[in-house]
């Protein structure tokens, strides 16, 4: 076992009460959800923007570069609200309080915000073509993350399976209504119930930091990838990647079993699916999805690590922003979250789209 140094100690201190702060905030608003969790997202949102315009270096772009970059990503994330509200009434009315039944990334604005990116570097001697390329992939991403944040929050609130599902599958409009017709019959308030999956994909990503963090300060040895971050090893992956599954497995059994609460009825739970059966996925058996975001949870969490870690080793500082004392910035702390956000929002989006039959 590795000995603790007094500075390893304190460290542990901070971060353990940023944390607890952190979750005072964030429990709350995830818990009621609706307006409370879009509110918290906002300066979420603009403070993540600025980390990323604000790694090369405080004066590194123009005022007119970061002005692109804040109307395009935040754009990129609220869009799709403002897009539903013009075409298809006001998203925020449903009758189980906000819902979102899919992504919408406009690929229309992706463009033109590469080819605003494309033009200032043309027209720019303080703008290059890596920053460009910096500014967009990573802008992007980041955009995608946190609108998977949405996703993830407010898809079980939804009434059910998109339209297009029903038709594929021939399903009635009892399958239609699966989600609001379990909660109804099992007398469960959805917006509030709704919150578990989130709930599940913070405790398996989090957990999985945690675990790795003091595993692999007492019995780290092997480094993961000393090149992009040096304190990260293979002792400390497998110790986080243990203690994640069984917390979020853990987790999901105790709402499932003992409060009839899966964390998303019909589609991710350990019991037996009449939905999935009759859509023909695995014979009605949805314990495999559980299992598989449970698996993937700590390994695309670190892939979200390692990426962000690469842009900060690249610039050759240690974390994106100081918000957050032991831990760094927004993205520092949400990178994994943002990473994993998407993942959930491709399976659950392939479950309930139809692209898996």
């Amino acid at each position: 076992m590795n000995k603790l140094s007094t500075s390893s100690k304190r460290s542990m201190l901070t971060r353990v009460l940023t944390s607890i702060v952190l979750l005072a905030v964030l429990i709350p608003a995830l818990v009621l959800g609706d307006w409370f969790f879009f509110a918290l997202s906002i300066p979420l949102s603009v403070l993540a923007v600025r980390e990323i315009i604000k790694v090369p270096g405080e004066k590194r772009y123009p005022w007119y570069v970061q002005l692109v970059v804040y109307l395009f990503l935040l754009f990129f994330v609220y869009g799709t609200f403002l897009l539903n509200y013009w075409g298809k009434g006001n998203p925020f009315d449903g009758a189980t309080g906000f819902y979102l039944q899919k992504l919408f990334f406009p690929v229309l604005f992706v463009v033109l915000y590469f080819l605003s990116l494309s033009t200032i570097a043309v027209l720019s001697k303080k703008v290059t073509l890596p920053d460009m390329s910096y500014l967009f992939a990573i802008g992007v991403f980041l955009a995608l993350g946190i609108q998977g944040m949405f996703y993830v929050r407010y898809f079980p609130n939804s009434s059910g399976l998109l339209e297009n599902t029903e038709t594929l599958v021939g399903l009635n409009g009892t399958y239609g209504t699966y989600f609001s017709t379990y909660y109804q019959s099992h007398q469960l308030n959805q917006t509030y119930a709704s919150c578990l999956l989130f709930f599940f994909l913070l405790l398996g990503t989090w957990c999985s930091d945690v675990g790795a963090y003091f595993v692999g300060v007492l019995f780290g040895r092997h480094p993961m990838n000393p090149r992009i971050s040096p304190h990260k090893t293979w002792e400390g992956f497998f110790g986080g990647w243990l203690f994640s599954m069984l917390v979020s497995l853990g987790f999901a059994a105790l709402f499932e079993y003992a409060f009839s609460m899966p964390l998303v009825p019909g589609l991710i739970q350990f019991s037996f699916s009449p939905l999935l059966e009759r859509m023909g996925i695995f014979a009605g058996q949805s314990w495999p999805f559980l299992v598989l975001l449970s698996f993937l949870m700590p390994v695309v969490g670190n892939i979200g690590g390692f990426l962000f870690s690469l842009v900060k080793r690249h610039y050759g500082i240690k974390d994106f922003g100081k918000i957050f004392p032991g831990h760094g910035g927004i993205i520092d702390r949400f990178d994994s979250i943002f990473t994993n956000c998407l993942m959930f929002s491709l399976v659950l989006s392939a479950l309930s789209g139809g692209l898996l039959f």
